[in-house]
């Protein structure tokens, strides 16, 4: 099979030839000890707009890529806030101060009304131009030359709005709505509704994901009420066209989302990335109630297992996870997020090599080394 069908076999609930596997990006830091360690050939080099060498190197079947998202209208012409306390507002309302190190770090939203967020630049799809440069990779990288499975990743209506409006903004919407959330939501949908339309133009078996963080490590960031009423309704019509024209969805998110399980398949969803083991998620628990209506993608930590963890208790949790839940034909599998910096070569290593010596027919790992 070729990666791009191993990941589909998992969205589809359907057996792979093994256990496909992905990695959400791999930091810089991680691939120049790769680099030193293995001395990746330069004719080996496979980038979009992330580098994907190193997924390539180490066998990986997917991984996405979040370049092909939306942006604020560039003919809008708009010109950043600077407010009296030294802080400012950029293009999609989010408020920032410069720390003593130079970085960004977000304070508020600006936008409180439907009146103030039309003085900033609507949202608008990545120009043509980008579709068409994903689109030579694509065919090139991915379905000629068959070196990795990358789709893109867009923004999701949670993630996507909320720093815009601020906590605590967004929480009175919710209480209380002016307008403003439905507006925001209705926006973005348009938007990604376009930018679907161009990639299922591209591949009709495009997967298309959202990174929609909306979850802490023990608790909810809305409600599953919440949930359901601002998100659901336009997530649910996304899905739909999606599946219609042949593609799947994937929702990233950290955090511990088990109670949003029934909303994700109610509107669709077909694999969900993340799966924060540290959040308190269960894959294994989670797979016995909900197997046969989802898909998979993550579950090993990175925060704890995959930097302080020896090999062999990484091997050891690689093997229980996957013993549980591969042979629901559901699971691809890899890290909660990325590969970290600060994550040894050997874990990453053993993670993955793990992976490829199951035998979904027989149940049981057989080594190479």
């Amino acid at each position: 099979m070729t990666h791009k069908e191993r990941i589909l076999a998992a969205t589809n609930h359907e057996p792979a030839d093994q256990v496909p596997t992905y990695a959400f990006k791999v930091e810089a830091g991680f691939m120049q000890k790769y680099d030193d360690a293995f001395d990746i050939d330069e004719n080996d080099w496979v980038q979009f707009s992330q580098d994907q060498t190193v997924i390539v190197s180490l066998g990986i079947d997917g991984t996405t890529d979040p370049s092909l998202g939306d942006r604020p209208d560039p003919e809008f012409k708009y010109k950043p806030i600077t407010r009296p306390d030294g802080s400012f507002v950029d293009s999609t309302g989010r408020i920032y101060k410069i720390a003593s190190d130079g970085r960004l770090f977000y304070v508020d939203g600006y936008w409180t009304s439907n009146e103030i967020r039309a003085k900033f630049p609507p949202r608008v799809p990545q120009p043509q131009e980008a579709f068409d440069r994903f689109e030579k990779f694509y065919k090139q990288k991915v379905i000629a030359e068959d070196r990795v499975f990358v789709w893109p990743i867009i923004a999701g209506f949670h993630e996507g709005i909320w720093l815009g409006i601020g906590y605590s903004g967004f929480a009175r919407e919710t209480r209380k709505p002016t307008g403003l959330l439905d507006s925001c939501v209705d926006e973005l949908y348009t938007t990604n509704l376009e930018i679907c339309k161009r990639l299922l133009d591209i591949d009709s078996e495009m997967v298309i994901a959202f990174t929609d963080d909306i979850a802490y490590k023990d608790h909810l960031l809305c409600s599953p009420k919440v949930f359901k009423r601002f998100y659901a309704p336009r997530y649910k019509q996304l899905f739909d066209y999606v599946h219609k024209r042949g593609g799947r969805t994937m929702f990233h998110t950290d955090g511990d989302i088990s109670e949003l399980i029934p909303h994700y398949i109610d509107i669709g969803l077909d694999l969900l990335q993340g799966l924060e083991p540290v959040a308190g998620v269960d894959i294994v628990n989670l797979n016995e109630q909900y197997g046969d209506k989802i898909a998979w993608n993550g579950n090993i930590d990175v925060s704890r297992l995959l930097w302080q963890g020896t090999p062999a208790e990484v091997r050891a949790e690689c093997e229980r996870v996957i013993k549980a839940v591969a042979p629901s034909n559901n699971l691809v599998f890899g890290p909660s997020t990325d590969i970290m910096a600060y994550h040894s070569i050997e874990n990453i290593v053993t993670l993955y090599e793990t992976a490829r010596a199951f035998d979904l027919g027989t149940r049981r790992f057989a080594y190479l080394r």
